[in-house]
């Protein structure tokens, strides 16, 4: 899915991993690359994952965006050979228990 769920009523923020199958720039690698909140307003803010690397690790960073258009037409539209899926909600999240 690469478009977010409707907001919900409570205007609840909107958590989303972003899965990359390749990276063609061979910076954040591929598998999980960011995590991200899409808010009430429909800001979107997304920490990059590259501190978690396994093979040379970098250091994260953040990115605030005024709409998921805007994240969107940045980081997935441009770059179809990735074959990026975007999983919203809580699923995608390991059981931390």
């Amino acid at each position: 899915m690469l478009n977010p769920p409707p907001q919900q009523a409570c205007d609840a923020p909107t958590a989303f991993a972003l899965f990359r199958l390749h990276d063609s720039s061979g910076v954040s690698g591929p598998g999980r690359v960011l995590d991200g909140v899409i808010f009430h307003t429909g800001q979107v803010v997304v920490c990059w994952r590259s501190d978690v690397r396994p093979v040379t690790p970098l250091h994260s960073s953040l990115g605030v965006f005024p709409s998921w258009e805007a994240f969107r037409q940045i980081h997935i539209d441009p770059h179809p050979e990735n074959q990026t899926q975007v999983v919203f909600g809580p699923t995608w999240q390991p059981d931390c228990s």
